[in-house]
């Protein structure tokens, strides 16, 4: 409050004199200046310590500047105005996806590339509730889990699977994930073979891997 009607006093002045000089030369200016630097300092450092505090919860915020992270939070109760800020913080989630009846449910993340975009289904959904460090936290750990998940069924299917349908039916990265299992398996299945059996078995595991690049392409 003292310092408002410091403030007042000297914008008064200011008004006063026309001349720049002499305004930013007077007496109650000159002799406020050190408190205000001194009060700065105070409030920048406990800025530090508050931005700080929320980045030892939630990591990822050290992707983030300062002015980057305070307009997160600062809009951290309403997670639909957080959409775009996403990409700041995970590799590959762009958006997120909110449940139709609950729109605080976050259900699905999204990468988009160009005009096509890539969504996985979070096994369980995650509320976006309460500090918003809090409910990110949670979202990695679905976001991983699910993945996990997702990796698991794929190391099956991509021995069962024709190609074409793996491929299709998997986000790139565990299709990809996939397609190097297949490798390593027609690999080591030729590697274990005899040694008269070695070259013969190399040209066939040589065609199989051509026709999966030859697919791919």
């Amino acid at each position: 409050m003292q310092m408002d009607k410091l403030w007042l006093k000297i914008m008064e002045r200011a008004q006063e004199t026309k001349n720049v000089i002499q305004c930013c030369t007077n007496d109650i200016l000159k002799s406020s200046l050190g408190n205000l630097q001194d009060n700065f300092e105070v409030c920048q450092k406990k800025l530090e310590s508050y931005l700080e505090n929320k980045r030892n919860i939630f990591p990822r915020f050290y992707f983030c500047s300062n002015d980057g992270l305070l307009k997160i939070l600062s809009v951290g109760s309403d997670p639909h105005a957080v959409q775009d800020d996403f990409e700041q913080l995970f590799d590959a989630i762009q958006r997120v996806a909110f449940d139709e009846s609950d729109r605080k449910l976050i259900v699905e993340i999204m990468q988009i590339m160009g005009a096509q975009e890539e969504r996985i289904t979070l096994v369980d959904g995650v509320k976006a509730e309460g500090n918003i460090e809090d409910w990110l936290c949670k979202l990695e750990s679905e976001m991983q889990r699910s993945v996990r998940q997702i990796c698991s069924r794929g190391a099956q299917d991509c021995f069962s699977m024709p190609l074409r349908e793996f491929v299709d039916a998997y986000p790139s990265q565990v299709a990809l994930l996939g397609i190097q299992m297949l490798w390593t398996s027609k690999v080591q299945d030729c590697l274990e073979k005899s040694q008269k059996e070695k070259i013969s078995e190399l040209e066939k595991k040589k065609k199989d891997i051509n026709h999966i690049m030859n697919e791919l392409t």
